[in-house]
């Protein structure tokens, strides 16, 4: 089995070698043809359904924070771009106020 590199993990880039021809390979780990680990497989499925709209943001947002986000710096500029655009933090609306009732005024003259 030649250990040459035949495909590149859609997360970070990394160039890795995985066996087309194993029917282990076919049957049990598909994700090998996508990404170089199951932490990374994990990720793109998250960014994808994101993407597709079958998960909104915050459930998105949701499960990357359980996930092993500590090598982000490695991935690829369209992974980080994606997965900042779901981790960041939005700011906090004040809530509406009431408008204020004028006090009238008295002449006391």
């Amino acid at each position: 089995m030649s250990e040459t590199i035949n495909h590149w993990c859609i997360i970070c880039g990394k160039g890795y070698h995985a066996c087309d021809a194993c029917s282990q390979i076919k049957n049990f780990t598909p994700w090998r043809t996508l990404a170089d680990s199951a932490l990374h497989f994990q990720i793109y499925m998250i960014i994808r359904d994101y993407n597709d709209k079958k998960i909104s943001r915050q459930e998105a947002k949701d499960a990357l924070l359980k996930t092993d986000l500590s090598d982000m710096d490695s991935f690829k500029e369209s992974a980080k771009t994606v997965l900042s655009e779901i981790l960041k933090e939005e700011p906090l609306k004040s809530p509406k106020r009431a408008p204020r009732k004028k006090k009238e005024r008295h002449d006391l003259s």
